[in-house]
Parts: C-alpha cells; sequence; structure tokens
C-alpha cells in the first residue's frame, strides 16, 4: 500500500473532489484516479461513490479515513524522528491576533529561524473565529490568539497563558492619581479603543452594558500597540492588554487605572486542529512559545 496513493485517498475525502484534489498535488486527473483505483483494489472494497460530478466517502471509504490519517501521520513522524531540528525543511503557516505580533512576534521569529533555518514561515492575522475557520479547513498549522478560553473538542490546546487587560491614561491626567475610578465615571472620558469585535473590546463593552453604561471611542484602530502610542501622545484613554503596555508604564509615560467594577482577564493561547498531524516546525514554535 503506497503512502502516495493514501495521501491522494485523504485530499479527495477532504475536497470532494478528483480534479481539486489533482490541482492541489500537482497530478494529472488520470493519475489521482489510477492512485485510488490501485487503492481500492488493494483493500477489496470501493472508498467512493462518485455520481456525477458529486464525490462522497463510502461506509468503507469512512471507515479507512481514519486509518489512513494515522497510517500518513506514522509515517512522517518516522521520517521527522531521523531530523536532527536545523535539517527540518517545509512551511509553517501560522495565524495570529495583532496584540500578540507587536509584543511577542519579533523575538519568536527570530529564534525560530535561528533553530529552524529552513523552515519557511507563512504569518498572517486573524480574529479568533476566522482562526477556527482556517483551521477546520486545513489552512493553517497553528493558530496564536488572545481571548477567552477556547475549550472546544476540536482543538488541541498547546499554550494557555492568562494576560490581564487593563484601562491606561496619559501621565498626569487628574485621573491618574486616584485610588480608584468607578466605571460610570471612566466612561465619560475621551476613549481610543480596538475595533469592535476583538476580544478584550467586546467583554469590556459587555461589562459596560450590564451596568448601564457604554463607551463611544472617537477613533477605532486595529493596532494595540499604535493605541498605546496614541494615549502616550494625550490623545484619550484606552483599554488594552497589559503586556502591550508594560513598557509605557515602567517609563512612566502612562498610567494604568484602578477599575474594580471592570476586571478582565484574556488568555494568550496557541492550539492546532485535534487531526493535525504535530510536525517538527509546529513543535519547535510551540516549545518557544512556552519558553
Amino acid at each position: 500500500m503506497e503512502l502516495r496513493n493514501i495521501n491522494t485517498f485523504l485530499h479527495i475525502a477532504e475536497l470532494h473532489s478528483f480534479s481539486s484534489a489533482a490541482r492541489e498535488l500537482g497530478y494529472s486527473q488520470s493519475a489521482v484516479s489510477a492512485q485510488i483505483s490501485q487503492l481500492e483494489a488493494e483493500l477489496g472494497t470501493p472508498l467512493f461513490d462518485r455520481v456525477g460530478k458529486t464525490v462522497r466517502l463510502t461506509d468503507a471509504g469512512q471507515t479507512f479515513q481514519s486509518y489512513a490519517r494515522a497510517l500518513l501521520i506514522t509515517a512522517q513522524q518516522a521520517k521527522a524522528a531521523l531530523l536532527p531540528a536545523r535539517a527540518v525543511s517545509g512551511t509553517l503557516r501560522v495565524a495570529l491576533a495583532d496584540s500578540v505580533c507587536s509584543t511577542f512576534l519579533p523575538d519568536l521569529l527570530q529564534q525560530f529561524h535561528a533553530l529552524c533555518p529552513q523552515v519557511e514561515l507563512v504569518l498572517r492575522t486573524a480574529t479568533a473565529d476566522e482562526m477556527l475557520r482556517l483551521l477546520s479547513a486545513n489552512q493553517i498549522d497553528l493558530a496564536y490568539t488572545l481571548d477567552q478560553p477556547l475549550l472546544l473538542p476540536s482543538l488541541t490546546l498547546a499554550v494557555n497563558v492568562p494576560e490581564p487587560v487593563c484601562f491606561v491614561a496619559p501621565a498626569g491626567h487628574p485621573l491618574a492619581d486616584k485610588a480608584e475610578v468607578p466605571l460610570d465615571v471612566l466612561a465619560q472620558q475621551e476613549f481610543l479603543l480596538t475595533e469592535r469585535g476583538m476580544s478584550y473590546r467586546d467583554a469590556l463593552d459587555q461589562r459596560l452594558a450590564a451596568r448601564g453604561l457604554s463607551v463611544h471611542p472617537y477613533i477605532e484602530l486595529g493596532s494595540a500597540s499604535l493605541l498605546c502610542q496614541m494615549v502616550e501622545r494625550g490623545m484619550g484613554f484606552s483599554f488594552l492588554p497589559e503586556y502591550i503596555v508594560r513598557p509605557a508604564l515602567s517609563a512612566g509615560r502612562i498610567a494604568r487605572l484602578h477599575v474594580p467594577d471592570c476586571a478582565v482577564t484574556m488568555h494568550r493561547q496557541l492550539f492546532y486542529h485535534k487531526d493535525k498531524w504535530l510536525t517538527p516546525q509546529m513543535k519547535a514554535f510551540i516549545e518557544l512559545v512556552n519558553q
């Protein structure tokens, strides 16, 4: 039983199309059909129902699918086990939240490239919902986000670090000297916030709404690091992950406000699909994030 044929079978099962699988794998359609015919002859049963342009797994095909994944993963793991880290090659596709990029990514990429110089990194920013869709479609290998805990049966959670989110004000603002700032007082200030749909912005809106309050920022921006710089310039208040604002807080360029009525903690998480084989490059990336 050839691994090439098993790989082709899995691509057809995922794409529901012989022609799409042929394009993705770089084979002719006749070559793909021949591979599946050979596999079906070896197994002694049809694996696909082909009615018109519709391709679906037979009962036997559905049964074989999990075994096919296991066979392919075992072969890949055996091959990877014989390679030193610097000999690892291929591609690593990672989707990241914007707030994770600006703080953690530069050092992480430098370390990863030094460890696995032959691996091509393909990075893209995405929301948590987009990450789940991309993982399900096998369009990314890892998702690195800041969100509420994502405990889904389809995911394997590799990293889970609590990260507080805090209110910040320009240094010297009258509220910066207050021991506590009530939420209703804070809601009257000028705000610069991340866009709606981002995890900690939504958490803030929910807590305000629970108190019958709301904030209408005069600037909405996707980049948390740029928002921090605007607060430093005295342009308004913001609500940002502590790790984003920590350098500016330490330097005294901005002030953290203590708001007991609105304590929010997100989770910095790195995860992958449970059916995804943990490649050597994925493992190396995970180990670096965990350091």
